[in-house]
């Protein structure tokens, strides 16, 4: 595979560069820093920048504090934020490899044609152009540290693929709807939904992948098996050792999700949620809330679950009932995750969301603020931020997840907090 920063990006880097630069002027001149485009390497670990079938584009642009990276597969190139999001999809590599071996034998062949009249619908043929923008999610990463934050009424750019061919209008999803959200898995035909998640455990993905190229694959393994009698795993090889790095998809929340069907979760979710305190009504609105997927439900609601002395869970629900696009989504849960990690050492006793960036507050009035994001730079939003009234405190310290510039550092510690990078 050829250097996608020399022979992919070529020009088009050098008018980005360009174009930062102009923009890094401007933003000095008000004391501010602009959006960088900064090396790949200095946002993500050497795994998920190289290896077997796939690179990764460097310079990285940072809009709003977290990496719109292109990887470049045998598959395509997906456009992803956040590096999260990126070794998500990299480990998805392996399964699209194996279901496509899959679908060359001839017993898979027999088995669709068996499953024709399943209450199924599959999927278009797949995109075959390695050369094709498979996924587009980069416009959705909007704004992470407002006051505001997402709202489905917003009218801020949604998480969205692209297919090949489509038009540049295509590109952007229009506000949360139902025919712009991810599928209802709720209503999913047992038996389907059950191979299906067969088929996500024997590969090691996340069943309700937003995943444009393994979702159609995923289909139609499980509807082969569902109404065709196609044996699960069957021809799939070892599930590649996976990258070393965190997501969402771990642990006990993985297995739940590949063992439980959906409604089954959502029950359970509701009543764990009931039982730390959350309304009935923001209940279920967040468990009507499509963008966040029965895995990303169970993941929000299992960490919340571990900040079991604090009040105002609630809060947090609310901000995630009314999130719009899995960019978000991913957000919040990664970010209370990190609060989390925090409450390990020191017990957070409230809880509350600025936006969609959860705050905590110990015992002794420590305000903790966890902010999932790639890289943190001195902007207007971060400067909102970092002087807030409403984040008052002798002592405050912000968790980020990746890295801060120079200037943000000093910026946020001139305001009074404490900047800890934490994974």
């Amino acid at each position: 595979m050829k250097s996608v920063s020399s022979s992919r990006l070529g020009a088009g880097a050098c008018g980005l560069v360009l174009a930062c630069a102009v923009a890094q002027a401007f933003a000095q001149s008000r004391g501010f820093e602009a959006a960088p485009a900064i090396p790949a390497a200095q946002l993500a670990p050497p795994a998920l920048l190289r290896g077997a079938g796939f690179e990764v584009g460097t310079p990285v642009p940072v809009d709003r504090f977290l990496g719109s990276f292109e990887l470049s597969t045998k598959s395509g190139r997906f456009r992803v934020v956040g590096v999260d999001m990126l070794a998500i999809r990299e480990r998805e590599l392996h399964a699209i490899d194996e279901l496509r071996k899959v679908e060359s034998s001839s017993a898979f062949g027999d088995a669709v044609a068996k499953s024709a009249a399943a209450p199924v619908k599959l999927a278009g043929s797949l995109v075959t152009d390695p050369g094709a923008t498979v996924e587009n999610i980069a416009s959705g990463a909007g704004t992470v540290l407002g006051r505001i934050g997402y709202s489905v009424k917003s009218g801020l750019q949604n998480a969205g693929d692209t297919l090949a061919g489509s038009s540049p209008d295509q590109n952007t999803q229009k506000p949360s709807g139902d025919a712009d959200e991810p599928p209802s898995f709720i209503g999913d035909p047992l038996g389907y939904n059950r191979a299906r998640r067969e088929w996500a455990k024997q590969l090691g993905v996340d069943p309700y992948t937003s995943n444009p190229v393994l979702r159609p694959l995923l289909d139609r393994a499980a509807s082969a098996t569902f109404a065709g009698n196609f044996t699960v795993g069957l021809a799939v090889g070892a599930v590649a050792a996976p990258l070393n790095y965190a997501t969402s998809f771990e642990g006990t929340v993985k297995d739940s999700v590949w063992n439980h069907p959906p409604g089954d979760l959502a029950k359970s979710n509701d009543e764990a949620l009931t039982r730390m305190g959350v309304p009935a009504a923001v209940v279920r609105a967040f468990l009507r809330n499509r963008w966040f997927t029965p895995t990303l439900q169970t993941a929000l609601v299992s960490t919340l679950g571990e900040l079991n002395a604090a009040s105002g869970r609630d809060s947090v629900v609310r901000a995630a009932s009314t999130i719009s696009g899995e960019v978000p989504a991913r957000f919040l849960v990664r970010a209370v995750a990190l609060l989390d990690q925090f409450n390990r050492a020191t017990p957070v006793t409230q809880v509350r969301v600025r936006g969609i960036v959860p705050i905590g507050q110990s015992k002794s009035g420590e305000v903790v603020a966890a902010a999932a994001v790639d890289y943190l730079y001195w902007n207007e939003e971060a400067a909102a931020f970092a002087n807030a009234p409403e984040l008052a405190a002798a002592k405050r310290t912000l968790l980020v997840q990746g890295q801060v510039s120079p200037l943000a550092a000093t910026e946020f510690a001139r305001a009074g907090w404490r900047v800890r990078n934490v994974k």
